[in-house]
């Protein structure tokens, strides 16, 4: 039997590839105008207030930057294991595409932070953030309020401390109705085993890092995000 620390990244990472498929088709959008956040401090820019119609006086949301990294890795990775004979060139035209898809991705999909929630939006035709959309595995929306979160990390562990882009984000939280917590990865999330070493019931999620991590890791702990 294979154990469930073994299945939890694998599943983790099935969840996020059918996520970014499930996400509405558009065309490549380019970087969005206004001013970059830096890696030192988040900050907020006329683009939020345009998006969100947010008088001054109110906290802006912040929409945190993309990041082609990943896609870019995973598309060196695969198109290097393309010239090797056999396995070499599957496993290369399949972590090739996997690089195409986080291109796009990251080019279309925004992770936003305002006065109570952290959402998933997609840009529009206008280059204006759609409203969250609805989530295919457990549905309800892509919109989940601080004060549901019980834990977020970034995997591989520790990249992110060294100033390097992690693979994937991670969080969970008691948002989502507890009737579908055992769903995909959350089966050993929320296994005894894993509650016997610590871990707390919820809902877990995990997107591939198409965004800027030092940016979203300063926002989940500004926003008082629990995390073990």
């Amino acid at each position: 039997m294979v154990n469930s620390k073994r299945r939890l990244p694998l599943l983790a990472f099935l969840s996020a590839f059918v996520w970014l498929g499930s996400l509405p088709a558009s065309s490549f959008v380019p970087q969005l105008p206004g001013a970059p956040a830096t890696r030192a401090q988040t900050s907020t820019s006329k683009v939020s207030r345009q998006f969100f119609g947010e008088s001054q006086s109110s906290q802006p949301a912040v929409v945190i930057k993309e990041d082609y990294t990943l896609a870019a890795v995973f598309s060196a990775v695969g198109i290097a294991l393309c010239t090797l004979p056999y396995l070499g060139f599957g496993l290369g035209a399949l972590i090739t595409v996997l690089g195409i898809l986080f291109f796009v991705q990251a080019g279309r999909v925004r992770f936003v932070f305002d006065n109570e929630a952290f959402e998933l939006r997609t840009l529009g035709n206008a280059e204006e953030l759609e409203k969250p959309g609805e989530n295919i595995v457990v549905g309800g929306q892509n919109r989940w309020k601080y004060s549901s979160f019980v834990n977020w990390e970034f995997f591989p562990k520790g990249l992110v401390e060294k100033g390097l882009p992690p693979i994937l984000v991670y969080f969970k939280e008691t948002q989502t109705p507890d009737t579908e917590w055992s769903v995909g990865p959350g089966a050993a999330a929320n296994s005894p085993e894993a509650l016997e070493k610590g871990a707390v019931p919820g809902m877990v999620h995990f997107f591939p890092c198409i965004c800027d991590a030092q940016q979203i890791k300063a926002e989940f702990e500004r926003r008082g995000c629990k995390k073990l």
